[in-house]
């Protein structure tokens, strides 16, 4: 399976998943986001002073849960990221368009239920990352795979509506071919935090 189609699986796999479960045990909510994304490691730091950096970005997307108890879930995501990537050799820095799109297919577990007035979950699964922009028109390989660990804090607002405040971890490797690097990929945190109003769609 091409790796661009996997977010669209985890989708078709969530929306599979409904007729296994009894009616009154689903609970499917759809969550437009907005946030900010936050690389914590440089892509490179080279010994010579190279250095590859992702800038911080504004994070906008959406989430699509499917809930099969207030104790248990499962969650897709897709967030878009126009970001820069900084070059900064011997003093001189240079920034040129490097986009990001992530997308998660994930477990959720709730630590306090989600009928609760105020509920916390901890969720952890797969990620996909691709970059696009100038700064990667060259490269082979624009994707990765790798893990997604979160947690949310969310508010009930009545029996329609709940805010939440989310905080996502993504962890992959990756490699800068411009770098010189060869084969040798190099583990990338980047954390994204968000909040969002997760709206019912079935219940």
């Amino acid at each position: 399976m091409s790796r661009a189609l996997i977010p669209i699986a985890a989708l078709a796999l969530a929306a599979a998943l409904l007729p296994a479960v009894p009616v009154a045990a689903q609970q499917v909510s759809l969550s437009p986001t907005i946030g900010v994304y936050i690389p914590t490691t440089e892509l490179v730091k080279a010994a010579n002073g190279q250095e590859f950096k992702q800038e911080i970005g504004l994070a906008v997307g959406g989430r699509l849960g499917l809930d099969f108890s207030p104790r248990f879930g499962i969650l897709t995501s897709v967030t878009y990221v126009p970001s820069d990537l900084k070059f900064d050799f011997a003093g001189n820095q240079t920034q040129t368009k490097a986009n990001l799109l992530f997308g998660t297919a994930r477990a959720t577990v709730y630590v306090l239920p989600v009928t609760a007035p105020v509920w916390l979950s901890l969720s952890g699964g797969g990620s996909y990352v691709r970059r696009s922009g100038d700064a990667y028109a060259n490269a082979t390989d624009r994707d990765d795979i790798g893990a997604v660990i979160g947690a949310t804090v969310g508010v009930r607002l009545g029996s329609f509506l709940s805010f939440y405040v989310a905080a996502d971890d993504y962890i992959y490797g990756t490699r800068l071919e411009a770098a010189s690097l060869g084969d040798t990929k190099t583990t990338q945190n980047d954390v994204q935090l968000a909040v969002g109003f997760g709206v019912p769609l079935r219940r």
